[in-house]
């Protein structure tokens, strides 16, 4: 008999299984079984485990299983599955279609129409999907600069074209969200090398901040190590800690705190200052990172 506790079903699974089409309305019923969309179900124990991110992307899977026809996924649908960086993976989908077929956005699902060029669909990972670039430019677009910045320089850094998406752009003049893309193309850098590196680089441009140089070498006793921020003239060093809350981790071991210290001490031997800042500071408080590099960098400039 299959195992029906860790997944989602569809109605002919759940009968092969020994559940008919009652017995599944009775258990939604009861609680033991959760309909994510019509058709497709999931155990409610098994569903109520999954980390917001991974229930957001179980939803696109069923959102899949249960089209008659292959939905296209877009915006921040598509980079959710495409594997591209997104800051909140959206638990209601987003799919495109250049006709409507009569299709209507419920709860479960977000329709848009809009010219599709096949060359901007393609398959990835059992979905179908916007192209990179064209996920890029459309998030750009309809994301929140945040969102939208981390999503652009992942896609840059994966080979997406900046000059593409800027004649895209050109393309759709008077659109709507053009020159809020222009914005995020101009920020982009595919440097970044994760969401928190992204939303630290945004905190010090938007306040005016000396832009940081991202990935430079810097050369220690202990070797050559490639901080997340550097402003050389000011020999100052800011790291991103991403280890804390947004991989989900609470703690590092022993190994990787020790391997940190010692980094950073090589580097304070060669004359750098180290800062460090982490998600909770740069998402919640970033006016306290903002004080903290103006103070080192006008303590670099002073007589």
């Amino acid at each position: 008999m299959t195992d029906v506790s860790h997944r989602l079903f569809s109605l002919a699974e759940l009968e092969e299984a020994g559940i008919s089409p009652a017995s599944a309305q009775r258990a939604v019923r009861g609680g033991t079984l959760v309909r994510v969309v019509p058709g497709i179900y999931a155990p409610a124990p098994w569903w109520s485990r999954l980390r917001p991110g991974d229930r957001a992307y179980q939803m696109h899977v069923a959102v899949r299983r249960s089209a008659r026809r292959a939905p296209v996924f877009c915006r921040d649908s598509a980079a959710t599955v495409l594997g591209l960086r997104v800051l909140h993976r959206p638990l209601v989908p987003h799919v495109i279609q250049q006709i409507d077929h009569g299709s209507r956005n419920n709860r479960h699902v977000v329709h848009h129409w809009a010219e599709l060029p096949p060359a901007d669909v393609v398959e990835a990972n059992g979905f179908r999907a916007t192209s990179h670039a064209r996920t890029a430019l459309d998030c750009a677009r309809f994301l929140p600069v945040p969102g939208a910045l981390a999503l652009v320089d992942h896609a840059l850094r994966l080979g997406v074209s900046r000059q593409e998406l800027l004649a895209r752009c050109a393309a759709l003049p008077g659109h709507r969200g053009v020159r809020r893309a222009r914005v995020v193309l101009e920020l982009a850098d595919p440097r970044s090398e994760s969401v928190g590196e992204t939303l630290t680089r945004l905190v010090v441009v938007r306040a005016g901040l000396p832009p940081p140089e991202l990935q430079v070498e810097v050369e220690t006793d202990l070797g050559i190590f490639r901080p997340d921020f550097v402003w050389p003239q000011a020999r100052l060093i800011l790291e991103f800690d991403g280890l804390v809350t947004y991989s989900g981790a609470h703690g590092r071991a022993d190994h990787v705190l020790i391997a940190e210290r010692q980094r950073e001490k090589a580097l304070t031997n060669r004359g750098w200052r180290v800062l460090r800042t982490d998600w909770a500071t740069v998402t919640g408080r970033p006016e306290l990172l903002v004080s903290m590099l103006r103070r080192e960098l006008a303590r670099a400039t002073a007589p």
